[in-house]
């Protein structure tokens, strides 16, 4: 897994969907692309992760869709 190349594409979404998309990886995963992110957007990030409830099953097709977008760009 490319980490530089998904935390450059998630920074082009809105910070609730990178929250989503985070949240939909494994915890290893996550963390170290929330380490390549600049310091500013980490903390609101961990504080959207925190608080995702329930989400529309429509909500994480489309996030799934971004990430599998980002995984695929090589």
């Amino acid at each position: 897994m490319d980490y530089r190349q998904i935390a450059k594409g998630l920074l082009q979404e809105h910070p609730q969907t990178i929250a989503v998309a985070l949240a939909r990886l494994q915890p290893e995963h996550s963390s170290e692309i929330v380490k390549l992110l600049p310091s500013f957007v980490q903390a609101d990030l961990i504080s959207r992760i925190v608080r995702i409830d329930q989400l529309p099953d429509e909500v994480l097709e489309e996030v799934d869709i971004l990430l599998n977008s980002l995984l695929n760009r090589r």
